[in-house]
């Protein structure tokens, strides 16, 4: 999974705003497992943010007070699953002769240093407008959503493209009022590209679709949605997450695999059209005895 580093140049002003509002907006699309932190080309390590930096991302909902500024390392530049988002094109030049340039993204931030509460405000507000070009830039994908009434047709239409006895609208509607449903769905290229369907019942969260576009496969989409609905679970403290997957659904497996599931039993001719075995996985969240 990728991890994102906003950049500037102390990391006291734009760069611990930006980490702490791209920390909300990722929140409340329950994507809180992204690994999110800022850095600075010349920061004094272990600096506060500034007072106006605190009031300025308080406005928009991030608490960024314990922030500590620390200087971007060589860990940080060799990790290939890192991105980063520069405040600035000079800021994106420095890191161009470390990293390739398409690990970085730039968002043009002017400083906010030795302005008012006025101009931190403008500062985080023109971030604020600019994170979901973040989330394209590290995921390729527009948002991620619960689902809701104008997603039924595109859901639809991809269970019709993904699956030998798909859901009807009728049944994925049904989720809507379903107070157990747990749908999530991701958007791209502005249109539904996937979604996650599941029901917690009693505090176990039993998986029911995963489907993904077949021209949109490959992205890391699924994987996405699979953590999303892992990380919604665990905060509301379900006992763990289960599904089935065809015995020879072998990307599906290695999947579930890497995201931390693993292999509890076997449903015997579980599946049809054709007839299948189906392999159950679990993925355990609190100590008590999972399937």
């Amino acid at each position: 999974m990728k991890k994102i580093i906003f950049v500037c140049t102390g990391n006291t002003c734009r760069s611990p705003m930006a980490e702490g509002l791209f920390r909300v907006y990722l929140q409340k699309r329950d994507m809180g497992f992204i690994e999110v932190s800022g850095a600075g080309l010349a920061a004094a390590v272990g600096s506060p943010p500034t007072d106006f930096a605190v009031t300025a991302a308080k406005e928009f909902g991030a608490d960024i007070a314990a922030h500590r500024s620390r200087t971007i390392t060589r860990y940080d530049l060799q990790e290939p699953e890192t991105c980063f988002v520069c405040m600035t094109r000079e800021h994106a030049a420095v890191l161009q002769m470390y990293v390739e340039a398409e690990r970085i993204l730039t968002l043009d931030i002017a400083d906010p240093y030795g302005g008012d509460l006025a101009v931190y405000t403008r500062c985080a507000h023109e971030i604020e407008k600019k994170l979901p070009s973040v989330l394209r830039f590290a995921f390729g994908v527009d948002d991620l959503h619960r689902l809701c009434a104008d997603d039924l047709a595109a859901v639809a239409d991809i269970e019709q493209q993904c699956f030998a006895h798909p859901w009807s609208v009728s049944s994925i509607e049904e989720e809507l009022t379903n107070p157990t449903a747990r749908f999530f769905v991701c958007v791209a290229d502005g249109k539904a590209v996937g979604y996650i369907g599941a029901n917690n019942i009693a505090d176990e969260v039993y998986m029911t679709n995963l489907a993904v576009l077949p021209s949109y496969r490959g992205r890391g989409i699924g994987e996405l949605l699979l953590r999303v609905l892992l990380c919604r679970s665990e905060a509301e403290k379900a006992h763990f997450v289960t599904l089935e997957v065809r015995l020879s659904n072998t990307p599906a497996r290695k999947l579930y695999q890497k995201c931390g599931f693993q292999k509890r039993g076997v449903r015997k001719r579980f599946y049809r059209d054709p007839e299948e075995d189906a392999l159950i996985y679990t993925y355990p969240i609190s100590e008590q005895e999972t399937p």
